[in-house]
């Protein structure tokens, strides 16, 4: 019974006592739960897969009521958009959210299934009146002999929370004292007014369409087959609990076969070149934990660890936070405009290594944190027992990050990028080998085709598409190629005037981002794609308005067209196919904003995602099947980064699909005209177009990839292997 366990009052994932230990011992040693979940996401699935399948075999019986929405997610998407469908909206958001489980989230819905086809379970939807959503996480656990537990989970009962280090679980037990039971009847009294809908502004439904999709998706369980695979689970957790409880940094469990021998060879290659090196790996091969495998390497060695790990952006600070986590790494220090106090806590550090105390500790900061003078100031008196991390290294080519790590006295180094070369800075692309003691080939290199011939990324389909200038951008466009023209130096292959220059090809290379014809062949894709394969496809928009061109120098705005662009294709998809969920992600966007965007448009719940910028650096999400580049880009590094966004692994995506919008400035009768610039500058787009084909698994079909390419070289007098020069697969 209930009684007879020795329960804490505060169960988290920092402490010694973790959440999915409590539901363990809670499930196997009672006969029912009242359970308010609020939302019912794979978030609490987890956790309270341990235990269930004891709860069943002791005849346990269960009632739950949760909100309308699967997640947080769709009711910042959906809010509204369901009055009186609750139930159908429950059941397409679980077919969606299904396709994401993994093993411990489908026992639990096998555990519920067997519930359901016994009568064991009753499942309610509870809905506010005024809109809001009940999201109480709670529940009452009751033995055969009347002993009781109240728990309730802090914040949200979700992965990140439950089974993250920041959120806990508090327990309440009936038989410790008077007061003990009073506060369990308490809260025992409060769910039953909840679930007889006798709640102020509230109403119950019975889930009765959700119920029976449970049973259809995982009928005719076996108690006795479930029991067996919750024993799998313990095992697991009580094996991993023993190694976590560890404070030394290890490889992953999620990773059951340990670091693969790639990162081993890379370990190996970086410690031959001095322990500094860069890693050019391609996006979506594992950049991050093969640098962090180095650093288990060098704690094993040291006892101790020292990092200093450097990213561009917040988000990958927080992206970063996890993978140290999951690395076991507990002392994790971020130096970001995010935390008002890292001064502080790194102060704290440099004042503890002074003294001679050992202190470990992970630095995650932002390389604008970085150059930060304080940082500086504090970052020499610790420096010599770091190892530096430089992810995204091609973002220290900036003057002033640059101006930094020339007096950096850090030994070990490690930078980390898919496009180690800046382009067009030879010196800042120099300067960065310098710091790393390393140059092309580099010290450990696993390119794009390595990658997708050894499995690690997804292989894919590529289709170039031609949007064409209409008369009056051809017009300006022309107009701003006299002017360049008037700069060029043929003998020497170079503009006179750079910066002259570089503001005339900034003008220009707005009217092809703006082709008024990419919202043309845009809906030629869309109806290409179809709606029912829109689901999981990214949109990479120009920056900026959709805007009317004139002849002159400046720029005329009609109201009508003072849009941005990415709202225009938004628009264009939703005129496309209205029932299809599709939003946009920018900069604007605050942070929780993008988390529900992300998150939603990973479970599937969002169909279409479009975005600028903000998905070139970082994001990972391998559910993502179909790329739209409305954005032609003469820069390799982003297109490189959108490319591998879209060629993540996953076990239910076999190809990904990308569509490439390219922009031609000329027509036939101008190829004359064209002088040497003109003809290096297409080169550069075409130079795009052979990097995606040449790994296409349609670069040689009928109408493929390389039939585009060939077409656009030929009329330019490109010759064919021009274009294949230093391309870096």
């Amino acid at each position: 019974m209930l009684a007879d366990k020795t329960f804490e009052y505060n169960y988290s994932q920092i402490d010694a006592h973790k959440p999915a230990e409590f539901c363990l011992d809670a499930f196997s040693n009672s006969i029912r739960l009242d359970l308010g979940l609020g939302y019912f996401s794979t978030a609490s699935f987890n956790v309270l897969a341990n235990g269930l399948a004891r709860f069943i075999v002791n005849g346990g019986r269960m009632n739950l009521y949760i909100n309308q929405y699967v997640t947080k997610e769709d009711f910042e998407l959906l809010k509204g958009e369901h009055d009186n469908r609750f139930d159908d909206a429950l059941v397409q958001s679980f077919s969606g959210l299904k396709k994401t489980f993994e093993k411990r989230d489908e026992h639990f819905f096998q555990c519920l299934s067997y519930l359901i086809q016994t009568s064991r379970i009753n499942v309610k939807i509870v809905v506010w009146n005024n809109g809001g959503i009940p999201h109480e996480k709670y529940g009452i656990f009751s033995d055969e002999y009347g002993n009781k537990i109240y728990f309730i989970g802090s914040m949200n009962m979700t992965a990140n929370a439950i089974m993250g280090n920041l959120e806990s679980i508090e327990c309440t037990c009936s038989w410790v004292s008077d007061d003990s039971w009073n506060r369990v009847l308490s809260r025992e009294a409060h769910f039953h007014k909840v679930w007889d809908g006798n709640g102020e502004g509230i109403k119950v439904y019975e889930a009765r369409k959700f119920c029976d999709e449970i049973l259809k998706t995982y009928p005719n369980q076996d108690p006795e087959g479930l029991v067996k695979k919750e024993e799998d689970f313990i095992s697991a957790i009580i094996k991993n609990r023993a190694k976590s409880s560890s404070n030394s940094p290890h490889f992953p469990f999620k990773y059951k076969d340990g670091a693969l021998p790639y990162q081993e060879e890379a370990y190996r290659a970086w410690i031959e070149n001095g322990k500094m090196g860069i890693f050019a790996m391609a996006t979506g091969t594992g950049k991050t934990v093969t640098s962090l495998n180095c650093a288990v390497h060098e704690f094993e060695k040291d006892g101790y660890y020292n990092l200093l790990i450097l990213v561009p952006t917040l988000d990958l600070v927080e992206q970063w936070k996890g993978e140290l986590a999951a690395f076991n790494y507990k002392k994790i220090l971020n130096v970001s405009s995010l935390n008002l106090t890292w001064r502080k806590e790194l102060l704290d550090i440099v004042q503890k290594s002074k003294r001679g105390k050992e202190v470990n500790y992970a630095i995650v900061s932002t390389y604008d944190s970085f150059v930060n003078k304080d940082f500086q100031t504090l970052l020499p008196s610790i420096s010599t027992s770091m190892i530096l991390i430089a992810d995204e290294a091609h973002n220290i080519g900036g003057k002033n990050v640059r101006a930094c790590f020339r007096k950096l006295t850090i030994p070990r180094r490690i930078a980390l990028s898919a496009t180690p070369e800046r382009i067009y800075d030879e010196e800042g692309t120099n300067e960065i080998g310098e710091f790393f003691n390393d140059s092309h080939p580099y010290v450990y290199s696993f390119p794009m085709s390595k990658a997708i011939q050894e499995g690690r990324l997804c292989k894919y389909y590529y289709f170039p598409k031609v949007a064409y200038l209409n008369n009056e951008e051809m017009d300006r466009y022309a107009y701003l190629s006299k002017k360049l023209a008037q700069l060029w130096d043929n003998k020497k292959g170079r503009f006179k005037n750079k910066q002259e220059a570089e503001k005339l090809l900034m003008n220009r290379k707005r009217i092809i981002h703006k082709c008024d014809d990419k919202l043309r062949v845009y809906r030629d894709i869309l109806d290409e794609i179809g709606e029912e394969n829109l689901k999981y496809t990214f949109v990479y928009a120009p920056q900026g308005k959709y805007e009317v061109l004139g002849v002159d120098d400046e720029v005329s705005l009609s109201e009508a067209d003072d849009i941005s662009f990415i709202q225009k294709l938004l628009d264009e998809t939703k005129m496309k196919f209205p029932n299809k969920r599709c939003n946009t992600f920018t900069s604007k966007d605050n942070k929780e904003k993008r988390n529900v965007l992300l998150k939603s448009f990973a479970d599937g719940t969002l169909d279409v995602l479009l975005a600028m910028k903000c998905l070139d650096e970082g994001v990972d999400i391998p559910r993502a099947e179909r790329g739209i580049f409305t954005s032609s880009t003469g820069n390799p590094r982003e297109f490189i980064q959108r490319r591998g966004r879209l060629l993540r692994k996953h076990e239910e995506k076999q190809y990904s699909y990308i569509y490439d919008i390219i922009v031609i400035p000329a027509t036939i009768n101008r190829v004359d005209s064209f002088s040497s610039m003109e003809r290096n500058l297409v080169k550069g787009e075409l130079k795009r177009v052979a990097y995606f084909a040449s790994l296409a698994q349609n670069n040689h079909a009928n109408n493929g990839a390389f039939e585009t390419l060939n077409g656009f070289a030929h009329h330019f007098g490109i010759l064919w292997p021009e274009l294949f020069e230093d391309i870096e697969q």
